[in-house]
């Protein structure tokens, strides 16, 4: 007992150990454990970390790089105002911080995100005033070539990125990528931009892409004098030799357009095939026109003469031989809607002025080359209804016309007219070209042609009564009664028709109107009624009818009897409006290139628009700024055995 006892009492005592108190993360080991997170692509966890840190260590020498990781952190999660808020802060908390110019250049980028172009651009300028030899200084220019393609200005975007090509110049990634940007918007700006582009790129190695574009531009304008300073500045403005030829190529081209030869004009005419008729009467006035029959006429000019014989390919054919081989100043012609249409085009193209003679709607606008000087079916509608409506007092019309494309596009001009005078349609029939019964087409004006319903029974009796008490005549119950066994009257709510066709058509037409018992309606043409002819055939019933013409013999003016004794003497008949139309053009055009000082087509489309005012025996000839003639008709009327000037 007494040795367990020896031994108990040996035995060290039992020592219960305290849980270690916990040690407090230093400041260094949390920042370098959410930077850990930050490399690593934990960014929720790395936000948390440089949060905490913040918190607890706002006084610490990393503090400013964790408030910048933090701001870094919200631009990337798109959190935009947010992030400019934070990089502000930091800005303005830590003023010594190296990453000061990168906080400047994310606000500036933040300003563009959120579509704030002025404050972004504001931003920019700043930062370079502070920053003038950081390397972030090809962004900030990059940047603000982007604020300024924002807001429209792409000159200056041009400005801009050019300077940041030149500072990128180590960088070939970021610097292929502006050069792409540079050459883009070379190629897309408005001319106007263009021009102002050439004083930022002249010294860089973009010059020869605006020279190029700003060359090509002014060609297809037709400005070849300034074509041929640019092209002379892009083969100054480098060695390569591929720029080299393609400017010696526009110059090529140039010479050709400028070696014009001013006293040629080019006409296109169809003298064979099926228009060689009325092809002949324009040549024949253009003949007169150049004074080949005046000895007096010391003008001389040559003309140079090409058959299109009605067809597009030898027109476009011909416009080509006339610009190239002939060298011409101008053309006149053609006449037919298609080989017009074709020829200027191809005029258009190669830059040469063409004073086409046809009809067809809109061929103005096919480029500011392309000029017509002969009255349109639009004109010679609105002179007219506005005449009928206007001055006359007509405002109920009938209308008939050819099922062509003529006879429709008149009849819609002429309705369209119509209603925005406040006159009305009452009635409207079509007929086959070349038709020659029109019976049925009047019966229907008239409401002949079906059985009559009672209430148009009833309206003619009312008609009947009325027309009775106004003439003094009493009718007894047995002729009234004879009178309804009689042929229907006419129910004529129209006091005009409207004919769109020639004059062998309308003579054909006008008698079936009395014949079907509609009297006193006054007929309106188009210009296809001028022709000697239509009196003979049809004048006691179309007496008082109206249309328009551009041209007419019998007018009181000297310059147009002269004219046309002249054309009777030389060609043994009398000139229609195709003769007077080509006298009058090859005499403006003499009056133009007589004052001289034209050397390239251009100078003599200026001159063509110059509106000097030049009267010739179709009117005053002046073309407005689309190239049309400002010409308006003159109105016929039926008197007698004797057309007339409608006063």
């Amino acid at each position: 007992m007494g040795m367990a006892f020896f031994l108990s009492a040996c035995q060290a005592p039992r020592v219960v150990e305290k849980a270690p108190e916990p040690v407090e993360e230093t400041a260094q080991s949390l920042f370098l454990r959410a930077e850990e997170a930050f490399q690593a692509g934990l960014q929720e966890e790395a936000l948390q970390g440089y949060t905490l840190y913040l918190q607890k260590y706002s006084g610490d020498k990393d503090a400013g790089t964790a408030l910048y990781q933090i701001a870094w952190l919200r631009y990337s999660g798109s959190q935009y105002e947010e992030a400019i808020d934070l990089f502000q802060r930091m800005i303005r908390d830590y003023p010594d911080h190296p990453n000061l110019p990168s906080a400047h250049y994310n606000i500036t980028a933040l300003h563009y995100r959120l579509g704030q172009y002025e404050q972004s651009k504001m931003a920019a300028m700043e930062w370079l005033l502070k920053y003038p030899d950081h390397s972030l200084k090809g962004d900030i220019f990059d940047l603000l070539g982007k604020n300024a393609m924002a807001l429209g200005k792409d000159a200056r975007a041009l400005y801009w990125w050019i300077k940041a090509d030149e500072v990128l110049r180590d960088k070939q990634i970021d610097r292929d990528e502006i050069a792409e940007r540079i050459i883009g918007i070379i190629q897309a700006v408005s001319p106007e931009a263009l021009r102002e582009m050439v004083n930022y790129a002249s010294e860089s190695p973009y010059a020869p892409f605006v020279y190029h574009r700003l060359a090509s531009v002014y060609i297809e304008d037709h400005d070849f004098e300034s074509a041929r300073e640019m092209a002379m500045a892009l083969i100054r403005s480098t060695p390569e030799q591929a720029w080299v030829t393609l400017g010696r190529e526009i110059l090529d081209r140039i010479e050709k357009n400028l070696s014009v030869r001013p006293e040629v004009i080019g006409c296109l005419l169809p003298l064979s095939g099926p228009f060689s008729i009325y092809g002949q009467e324009v040549l024949n006035g253009i003949q007169l026109g150049m004074g080949l029959f005046d000895e007096f006429d010391d003008q001389r000019i040559e003309l140079i003469i090409k058959d299109t014989a009605g067809h597009t390919e030898k027109a476009v054919s011909h416009v080509d031989d006339l610009v190239e081989r002939g060298k011409v100043l101008a053309i006149i012609g053609p006449l037919t809607s298609k080989t017009a249409k074709a020829a200027a085009q191809r005029a258009q193209e190669l830059g040469v002025p063409i004073i086409t003679l046809t009809q067809m709607d809109g061929i103005t606008s096919m480029g500011e080359m392309v000029f017509r000087n002969f009255l349109t079916p639009s004109k010679e509608v609105k002179r007219l209804t506005e005449k009928a409506v206007n001055e006359m007092g007509i405002t109920r019309f009938g209308i008939l016309y050819p099922d062509n494309t003529y006879g429709r596009f008149m009849m819609d001009s002429f309705w369209d007219g119509l209603e925005i005078m406040g006159g009305t349609v009452t009635a409207v029939e079509s007929y086959e070209p070349g038709e020659t019964d029109f019976a049925s087409q009047v019966k229907k004006m008239v409401g002949l042609y079906y059985p009559r319903p009672e209430s148009v029974k009833q309206r003619l009796m009312e008609m009947k009564a009325i027309r009775g008490e106004e003439e003094g005549q009493e009718k007894s119950e047995k002729s009234k009664e004879e009178n309804e066994e009689e042929e229907p009257e006419p129910i004529v709510d129209f006091d005009a028709v409207f004919i769109p066709d020639n004059y062998r058509q309308v003579a054909l037409i006008a008698p079936q109107f009395p014949f079907h018992s509609v009297f006193k309606v006054r007929f309106l043409g188009t210009s296809l009624w001028q022709s000697p002819e239509l009196i003979a055939q049809a004048g006691e019933y179309l007496q008082g009818a109206v249309f328009p013409t551009g041209f007419y013999t019998d007018a009181e003016s000297e310059q147009i009897r002269d004219f046309v004794e002249v054309y009777r003497d030389s060609f043994d008949t009398g000139p229609g409006i195709l003769a007077a139309t080509g006298y009058d053009t090859i005499r403006f055009l003499k009056s133009l290139t007589k004052m001289g000082g034209i050397r390239s087509r251009k100078d003599f489309r200026e001159r063509l628009l110059s509106r000097d005012g030049f009267y010739g025996v179709t009117g005053e000839i002046a073309f407005d700024d689309q190239g049309e003639v400002i010409k308006d008709p003159t109105l016929l009327t039926v008197s007698g055995r004797f057309l007339g000037i409608l006063p």
